[in-house]
């Protein structure tokens, strides 16, 4: 698949609990939607022809192509986006939010949002650090974040530790704003109901600001905006229609391994 048009009428796989099921309904009208938890679900669906592609955020599709040689994406933007981070519709969440935002703006302003973005978004991972924010003084009391970490480069593990983009903007803002930091890892899905309910105190994991999400929480200033793009296999020359091969017969490979994992070689299908 070369463009975005040649994938109307195909299965398009989504991650639960995100929006990108709307961009895939505006733009591929007769595209199927199948749902998946993970991104590794998506990730191994595509692979195994169950799916035609998935949508994903550009940065995450980065990483994705850079681990996986059989992964690419189409150059373009399904929808333009702004990520931020979410709130409860709270006296006390409007004003933290509010502390949050006005952090946000200064960041930005100083030029130190471009060095976050640089540090996460870059191949250099030998830069991407935190300070110990469990350790952080917490004279205004700690502050717990919802997240998934599972979104590489916005919000993953690190060496046993939650880290990223979404993480490394909240550890300075808690630094310098007197708090300390607590981030609790659960699914995407659980992430806005858990802000909603007041168990967190505020959700970070690549969250892109919606009118039906703002229904039930409060957003931040927007700390990134970009474009959600199609992943779908590399072009490797072969002929014909692979679509639903998985599910239609069974699915014959000569393996090979590589880098400790099995890749498959030749793909031949036995009704």
């Amino acid at each position: 698949f070369h463009s975005l048009k040649s994938l109307n009428g195909k299965r398009i796989g989504v991650q639960t609990g995100t929006s990108f099921d709307q961009a895939v309904s505006e733009q591929l009208p007769d595209a199927v939607i199948s749902y998946y938890n993970t991104r590794g679900n998506l990730i191994n669906a595509l692979l195994t022809y169950k799916i035609d592609g998935y949508t994903v955020d550009e940065p995450v599709a980065k990483i994705e192509v850079g681990e996986n040689d059989r992964l690419t994406y189409l150059p373009e933007y399904m929808e333009r986006f702004d990520f931020a981070y979410a709130f409860p519709k709270t006296e006390a969440g409007q004003a933290l939010c509010d502390e949050f935002s006005d952090f946000l703006r200064g960041i930005s302003k100083d030029g130190t949002m471009d060095e976050i973005e640089e540090k996460w978004f870059s191949e250099d991972e030998d830069g991407k650090t935190l300070p110990d924010y469990a350790s952080l003084p917490a004279p205004k009391g700690t502050l717990r974040m919802a997240t998934e970490a599972l979104y590489e480069p916005f919000t993953y593990i690190q060496n046993g530790k939650i880290t990223g983009f979404d993480v490394d903007i909240a550890v300075r803002f808690c630094e310098a704003s007197g708090y300390g930091l607590e981030i609790v890892d659960m699914s995407f899905d659980a992430v806005l109901p858990a802000v909603e309910s007041g168990k967190c105190d505020f959700g970070g994991s690549g969250i892109t600001i919606t009118a039906e999400r703002a229904e039930s929480v409060l957003f931040s200033e927007p700390n990134y905006s970009g474009g959600t793009v199609m992943m779908v296999l590399k072009d490797t020359g072969e002929t014909g229609d692979l679509s639903g091969k998985a599910e239609e017969g069974f699915l014959s490979a000569f393996l090979t391994i590589e880098d400790g994992a099995f890749v498959a070689e030749e793909i031949s299908r036995i009704d």
